[in-house]
C-alpha cells in the first residue's frame, strides 16, 4: 500500500484569484494589527492597477516592517500550499532597485511592490547592498512572517472571509472580524523565538498594496 503525503508535500491547491487577493489583504492586516499598527482601512476593490490595498501608519523597526510587507505572499504561500510565483520576481526587482536604481527606474510601479517593500526595509537593518545578503535576509523575514500567520490562521481567515463579503473594511469593520481573537500572545511568541520583538519608532505613513 501507498503511502500516504504528507501535509509538506501535498499538491498545491487551486484558489481563485479573488480570493487569494482576499488572504493575501488580510496577512497583510492581521500581522500588522499584531506587530505594528491596526490597519485604518483594508480592501479587495481594484484600483489604480492593483487588485487589493491595506492601509496603516508604519510604526515599528525594519524587521517588523519587513514582515508587513511580506505577509500578503506569506498568506497566499499558507493558502495555496505553494509560495507565491510573484515573490522572486518582487524581491529580485526590489533589490535590483536599490543596487542600480537607473535601470529599474523605468519599470513602473516597482516601488509599490510587496517584495520592494520588504527589500527596503532589510537595507534599513544595516544589511550590505550585496544580492545575495539581501534575498537571504527577505528570506528569513519571509519565514518568520509565515509562521506568525500560521500561529493565527483562523484570524487571517475570518478577515478574508470578510473581505469576500464586504469587499472594504474599515478599522471597525477589521476589529469585528478579528473579534476576541488573541493574534498578539501567538504572533509575539514566535517574534520572541527568532530573536524579533516589536519596538515602537518613528516611521512615515504608507501602504503595502499587492
Amino acid at each position: 500500500m501507498r503511502a500516504s503525503r504528507s501535509a509538506s508535500t501535498k499538491r498545491p491547491r487551486p484558489v481563485d484569484p479573488r480570493r487569494r487577493t482576499a488572504y493575501h489583504e488580510a496577512g497583510h492586516a492581521v500581522l500588522s494589527a499584531a506587530i505594528n499598527d491596526r490597519p485604518e482601512h483594508v480592501s479587495i476593490r481594484g484600483h489604480d492597477g492593483t487588485l487589493g490595498r491595506t492601509t496603516q501608519k508604519m510604526l515599528v523597526r525594519p524587521t517588523s516592517l519587513a514582515q508587513v510587507y511580506l505577509a500578503g505572499l506569506a498568506a497566499e504561500h499558507l493558502l495555496t500550499g505553494r509560495r507565491p510565483r510573484g515573490f522572486d520576481i518582487e524581491v529580485g526587482l526590489g533589490v535590483l532597485a536599490h543596487l542600480d536604481r537607473d535601470l529599474v527606474a523605468k519599470i513602473e510601479g516597482v516601488d509599490a511592490t510587496d517584495g520592494y517593500g520588504a527589500v527596503h526595509e532589510v537595507l534599513r537593518t544595516g544589511i550590505r547592498e550585496i544580492e545575495n545578503e539581501v534575498r537571504a535576509e527577505v528570506e528569513r523575514h519571509y519565514g518568520v512572517a509565515r509562521e506568525s500567520l500560521r500561529s493565527v490562521w483562523p484570524s487571517v481567515r475570518a478577515v478574508a472571509d470578510a473581505l469576500l463579503a464586504r469587499e472594504e473594511l474599515d478599522r471597525a469593520g477589521l476589529d469585528e472580524a478579528l473579534g476576541d481573537a488573541d493574534i498578539f500572545g501567538p504572533v509575539f511568541a514566535v517574534q520572541r523565538a527568532h530573536g524579533f520583538l516589536a519596538a515602537t519608532c518613528a516611521g512615515p505613513p504608507t501602504s503595502p498594496s499587492s
